[in-house]
This record gives structure tokens, C-alpha cells and sequence, in this order.
């Protein structure tokens, strides 16, 4: 790809923003007109009617970043379900809000008197809502806690989760999948994405083994899946399994030796607290730190004494992952950051979306009929207008930040979701672009770079029964941008 332009200050990015074309002042309104009605690109309006999509269930943008208005655009002004292009929304806001060198500090306090090696009381940890506070962060703390001369903690670990303020999360709701990894809710100290890895491999001797990351203290499947051979097939519903007993799962079913090595990423499917017992449990019993109590939730009393704190990545290195591999769980950790970061504390989802609607804003990208809900995307309730996804797209390339923005989005055919969709095509390389897709909505965004190096942002939101078939029109679209259709 071309090298970006150089990263602008912040007082810059407002003056230029204005300037921006395709930019719209607080209400002024958008100058852009859709496309007339039966001119899309033959290919696109092909792809569409051979998935029996209506082209008023769409809306396509594309703009020369040079060119002050786009040259397609269809339906432009109407709120959509954008699916996870919604993470496009928070994850720009942090970064120009926070800054790429954000991190996310967890404290660990002595609760009680600490005296020759033994913790006379509880050991305490608060929770900043770290979105990657993962379990071997948690051993790092553990051993930096035993070269420090902790050796028992005659008491519990208190975990203050007072940051958020959040109900009770069903993990189950959005869709009847309450195993399912993306379904697993925020909580301000969230460990290891509240997942748990599985993984299987039939033995030489015949047998399956069942591996698990991270170590929980306890963990026995009751049963193991029998080795047969064969096509590897539909192996998880093969398998059978039974979690009733979180740490002691049942396997009933069988595995294919044709499978090879498989991996299975759940929810913990457990309450948090029961989930860090188990974890903390194997971490202190490995450092060499002797602990029989429970873990709680609670409010860090005054009077504790601190004896360390974990500090994340910096947030340049987050909003990759959140937006390469729309992690849902980590985009609402970041959400709610914004709250907290503002002063709005215990933070909410209300909380969080207001602290970002007030920010673009401040920064001419006002966006009627917004609706963030949860702020990842994972609802059937967030709405955003393709127009304001191409404002976003637009401003972000002229802004402090674009480098590292740019930089968190799937590149085409080489990483995060788009990765396999255009592997060794020729879009490879040339696209960068965030992903969105649930049943009945399909969604990309992002910029797409043409053979003489000059950049577009693209837009496509679908929203339709037929949405998963939607995939040839946006490859359409994409090529037309290219020139290779």
C-alpha cells in the first residue's frame, strides 16, 4: 500500500475536519444524491438480483478520498443494522479521545497485614475494564507477588467490579447460543475474554485428549469422547458435550481421528466469580503462593495497601483486535471506557453512548439516527446511515490518528476476517476494510487502494433476509472500484 500521510495534530485534525469535503457541518445537511434509481454497476445490480436482494434493502457508498462527493451512492441517508461495522464507531472516538498510548491499569492490593511472607487477610484486585487482561497477565501479577514475598493468603480475593455498572448478562439472549465466545458480556474485570479453549486430538494410543486454556484448578472431564475413524465432519455436535459440570464436562459423543487437532473457544460456562476461584487457583498453586479461600465481589476498603498493578497494551495494539477480529466482548470493555474516561463513573451503555455522541459532536460528525446500544454491533437494535460511515471513514484518514485507525482494519486476502475471502485474489492487499454479518445483515466499510495508488472509502450495508448471499454484490462493488470490472 502507499505510505500514509502524515499523523496531524489534534487542533488540526478539528480545523481540517470542517474543511473536509463530503464533511457535513452541525446542521448543515449532506450536498451527496443517490445514484439514479437502475444505474448501479451491472455487476453489482446482477449479484443482487441473483440473491434475490431489493436494492432498497441496500446502501452503497463509494468516494474518491480526493473527490468532494461520491461517485455512487445509494440510499446513503437511511439507518441500517450495521452489524460489527459499529466497532468502527467507538474504536476511532477512543483513539482520538484516549490516545493510541491509552493503557488500562489493574491494582493488586494487600487487604489486611502482610507479615513475613503471609497475607493476614483478603489479597484485592480492581478492575479498569481491560479488554485484554489476560490469564497469563494474571500469572505475571501472581509471580510478581511471590518475588515480593507473598508465600499464603490466609483469605479470600475480593474482585471490584464497581467501574461498571452493569445487570445481569444472559449469554443466551441475543441468539440461544449461551457457549458461544462472541456472547460473552463485559464485566470491569473481565480475565481471558471470560473463555475457555478446548483442545482435541486423538492419542497413538487410540484415546482423544481434551487440553484446556487457561489452567483451571479441578478441571476433569467426567468423560471423554470415544476416537473412531473417519471424516472429520460436524465434530463439536459429534462430541456431545455436557457442561453442566463446568470443570467436570461430559463427552459422549465421538471425535474423527480424520480431525486432526481441533479447537473449541466457549464462554466459561460458569458464573465469573466460580471461573476465577478455578483460575487463580491453578496460577497461585504454580508461582509457589498457598491459597484455600474463595473468590467475592466487593468494594476495595479504604485503608488497603498497594502492592502492584498490571498495565495492558497501549490502546493502538487493542483497537487491532477488537477490529481485525471483531472481538464483541472487547469493543464493549472499550465502550464503557469511554464513559469511565470521562468521568461517568460507574460507567453504563447509556453513559458510554452519550460520552460518544457528544464527541462527534464536538467534532462536526453528528450522526442522526445513531444508535449505539451495546457499542460492538452484537444487536438488533443498533442503526447507523452509511453516509455517516463514510463521514467517519473520511475523517479519520485526515485525522491524528489514521495510521494507527487504518492500521487496526482486516487487511484483504492477509489477516483478521478478511483473511479468506480475498487470499491470493487480486483485491489481496488492496482493501481494508471491517467486516459485519448476522442473520439478516451483511456490512463492510473501509478503504480500498487501485492499482495507480489512489484511495477510495467504500461503504455496504445490507440488510435482507437473503444478507448472507450479499457477499457477490459487495465482491462486485469492490472490483468496480478496482477496475476490474
Amino acid at each position: 500500500m502507499s505510505s500514509f500521510p502524515p499523523p496531524l495534530s489534534r487542533r488540526r485534525f478539528c480545523t481540517l475536519l470542517g474543511a473536509l469535503p463530503g464533511v457535513a457541518l452541525p446542521g448543515v445537511a449532506l450536498a451527496a444524491r443517490d445514484t439514479p434509481r437502475g444505474t448501479l454497476p451491472a455487476a453489482v445490480a446482477d449479484a443482487l438480483r441473483r440473491a434475490g436482494i431489493a436494492e432498497s434493502s441496500c446502501s452503497f457508498i463509494v468516494q474518491p478520498l480526493h473527490a468532494p462527493q461520491p461517485t455512487l451512492r445509494l440510499h446513503g441517508a437511511t439507518a441500517r443494522d450495521p452489524a460489527s461495522v459499529l466497532k468502527l464507531v467507538p474504536t476511532f472516538v477512543a483513539l482520538n479521545q484516549l490516545g493510541p498510548a491509552f493503557r488500562w491499569h489493574t491494582p493488586v492490593y494487600a487487604i489486611g497485614v502482610l507479615r513475613d511472607g503471609v497475607l493476614s487477610g483478603d489479597l484485592g484486585f480492581v478492575g479498569s475494564g481491560d479488554p485484554h487482561l489476560m490469564a497469563q497477565d494474571l500469572w505475571h501479577l501472581a509471580l510478581r507477588l511471590r518475588q515480593l514475598g507473598l508465600r499464603r493468603i490466609d483469605g479470600n480475593v475480593l474482585i471490584d467490579r464497581s467501574a461498571f455498572a452493569l445487570g445481569r448478562h444472559d449469554p443466551g439472549a441475543f441468539d440461544g447460543d449461551a457457549l458461544a465466545a462472541y456472547n460473552v458480556g463485559p464485566n470491569a474485570f473481565l480475565v481471558n475474554f471470560g473463555a475457555m479453549r478446548l483442545d482435541f486430538q486423538a492419542t497413538p494410543s487410540g484415546g482423544v485428549d481434551v487440553l484446556l486454556d487457561p489452567p483451571l484448578a479441578g478441571f476433569a472431564p467426567q468423560r471423554l469422547p470415544r476416537a473412531v475413524p473417519g471424516p472429520c465432519g460436524a465434530w463439536k455436535d459429534a462430541l456431545r458435550a455436557d457442561f453442566a459440570a463446568p470443570l467436570a464436562p461430559r463427552f459422549d459423543g465421538r471425535f474423527a481421528t480424520d480431525c486432526g487437532a481441533q479447537i473449541w473457544n466457549i464462554g466459561a460456562p460458569m458464573p465469573a466469580d466460580r471461573y476465577l476461584r478455578a483460575l487463580f487457583g491453578a496460577l497461585f498453586a504454580e508461582v509457589g503462593i498457598a491459597w484455600s479461600g474463595d473468590v467475592v465481589d466487593g468494594t476495595l476498603p479504604q485503608g488497603a495497601t498497594l502492592l502492584t498493578s498490571w498495565a495492558s497494551q497501549p490502546l493502538a495494539v487493542i483497537v487491532r483486535d477488537i477490529n481485525k477480529y471483531s472481538n464483541n466482548v472487547m469493543a464493549q470493555q472499550l465502550f464503557l471506557t469511554l464513559a469511565l474516561q470521562a468521568g461517568q463513573a460507574p460507567a453504563d451503555f447509556a453513559k458510554a453512548a452519550a460520552v460518544t455522541r457528544q464527541w462527534l459532536a464536538e467534532h462536526q460528525l453528528s450522526m442522526p439516527g445513531l444508535v449505539l446500544d451495546n457499542g460492538c454491533g452484537l444487536s438488533r437494535r443498533a442503526r447507523i446511515r452509511a453516509d455517516d460511515v463514510n463521514r467517519l471513514l473520511r475523517a479519520a484518514w485526515m485525522g491524528p490518528v489514521m495510521p494507527e485507525f487504518v492500521a487496526s482494519l482486516p487487511l484483504a486476502g492477509e489477516d483478521g476476517t478478511l483473511r479468506r475471502r480475498f487470499f491470493r485474489r487480486p483485491q489481496t492487499g488492496l482493501v481494508r476494510a471491517k467486516t459485519g454479518t448476522l442473520d439478516g445483515v451483511l456490512a463492510l466499510a473501509g478503504y480500498v487502494q487501485t492499482g495507480s495508488g489512489a484511495h477510495s472509502t467504500v461503504v455496504a450495508l445490507i440488510d435482507d433476509p437473503r444478507a448472507a448471499d450479499g457477499w457477490a454484490a459487495i465482491d462486485a462493488l469492490l472490483d468496480v472500484v478496482l477496475g476490474l470490472a
